[in-house]
């Protein structure tokens, strides 16, 4: 009896963590399981989300699908010298800590410099990347875990793009296929187009995405950038969107009772945020007892909470904020929602993952974002998709039209929704990934 084909995934960002790759990475992990494979993960360790990011959500543990074997590889951002028992802070740091903290990052940093050029780092020297040091211990843990069951094929999700890197290196010591998946572009930049990074980045990536087998990205805008981009690899590059998990979609819609806006994700710099708040300002004294409730995280970090939370309006102002909310409560609160609001930045390469189960709720759904954005191309044919541009004023008409429409909105509404939405479940969009990497295997 042939034994079942095996994934090695490399996926820093995985369950506990509450980053916005983790439903993805979920989706990719359940799907190849599904499919009969084996999966190990290879994820960084717990201590640095907790204590270095300040950011996990216990209750995304329990969707880890049965039989995944996940091996943590520990991780750190900081500089050695940086904690020492107090006892053992010398005179000058104590005196004069700033003066300190300069010189020894100073130091940190040519000390890395000089390791990207030792034998085995050329290729990393000058590589825009503060998650290189992931990529030994990671190769390390990938080639024991091959040693004891062989492996058929490494995929990569990043960012951090370290993990293609290792991806890469594993590919040739282990001689089998990798692949990467995109979450977000690698050097190019999500809202101008354009490229970015040092060269030594751009042409660290050039040499890993020829080499992989296949790469996938989340809309065809960013598979058609790099297709161009890599002529010589064109046809591996593939698109495999987000979706929609079905437990974020509550059994039944919001179709009466006051208007609530609902917002869940995690509000950041990124979003149109004076536009979306200015234009609410703008718009509900015509919207009666309306209110605009928003539930997540300040940020994706804890630090970043404090300055995110002066740019909330007020409960006076009919904004309620619920603070973050675990996966299990995202169908509970959209219950409570007759219009779910979707802020995204830039153009068309951003998709905002939050769309997807917007647009499965069955209800209106208002998104805020320019002209040819990639959120409002998954919206396009939405019953209830109200677009407004990233200005107040537009904003501020938007709430008004959805409102009016969420007046008049039924149950056969939120029927008929629902099922326009059913190609955007997550299981049938990353359903490619796995189709493309049994090909290869297979080939």
């Amino acid at each position: 009896m042939s034994r079942p084909r095996r994934l090695l995934f490399l996926a820093f960002w995985y369950p506990p963590s509450r980053a916005s790759g983790v439903h993805r990475a979920l989706a990719i992990s359940r799907a190849f399981v599904d499919a009969g494979w084996e999966v190990a993960v290879v994820t960084v360790d717990e201590r640095f989300l907790e204590e270095e990011v300040g950011s996990v959500d216990l209750s995304l543990l329990a969707e880890v699908p049965d039989g995944v074997e996940i091996r943590r590889v520990p991780f750190t951002t900081r500089r050695p010298s940086a904690v020492v028992p107090i006892d053992a802070i010398g005179r000058i740091r104590a005196n004069v800590p700033l003066l300190w903290n300069l010189l020894d990052r100073r130091l940190a940093r040519r000390v890395d410099r000089m390791r990207s050029r030792l034998p085995g780092g050329g290729r990393l020297a000058g590589v825009d990347e503060r998650y290189l040091r992931w990529i030994e211990p990671v190769v390390a843990e990938g080639q024991e875990l091959h040693r004891r069951t062989p492996v058929d094929h490494v995929l990569a999700t990043g960012n951090p793009y370290a993990a293609f890197e290792a991806a890469r290196r594993l590919s040739a010591d282990l001689g089998v296929s990798f692949s990467l998946d995109y979450r977000d572009p690698w050097t190019i930049d999500v809202f101008s187009g354009d490229e970015v990074l040092s060269m030594p980045t751009r042409r660290l990536e050039a040499e890993i995405i020829e080499e992989a087998a296949a790469a996938f990205h989340v809309n065809q805008a960013l598979a058609d950038a790099y297709a161009e981009r890599y002529p010589r690899v064109a046809e591996r590059q593939h698109v495999a969107s987000n979706g929609f998990d079905r437990n974020s979609i509550p059994s039944n819609a919001c179709a009466e009772g006051a208007i609530s806006f609902g917002l869940i994700g995690t509000l950041n710099a990124q979003w149109p945020l004076a536009a979306m708040f200015d234009g609410w300002r703008a718009a509900r004294p015509d919207l009666g007892d309306a209110t605009f409730d928003f539930a997540g995280h300040l940020g994706y970090f804890g630090r970043s909470a404090a300055v995110l939370q002066r740019e909330l309006p007020s409960e006076s102002e009919g904004f309620r904020y619920h603070g973050p909310i675990e996966k299990r409560a995202v169908a509970s609160f959209y219950a409570k929602t007759r219009v779910v609001v979707v802020p995204a930045p830039g153009g068309a390469f951003v998709t905002s993952g939050k769309v997807f189960e917007a647009a499965a709720i069955g209800v209106p759904v208002l998104c805020i974002q320019g002209e040819g954005g990639g959120a409002r191309q998954v919206l396009d044919g939405h019953p209830g998709a109200v677009f407004a541009e990233p200005d107040s004023a537009s904003v501020a008409e938007g709430f008004l039209r959805a409102a009016e429409l969420a007046g008049s909105w039924r149950a056969d509404d939120v029927a008929a929704t629902r099922a326009w939405a059913a190609h955007l479940k997550r299981e049938l969009a990353v359903s490619c990934i796995v189709k493309e990497v049994e090909a290869l295997v297979s080939a």
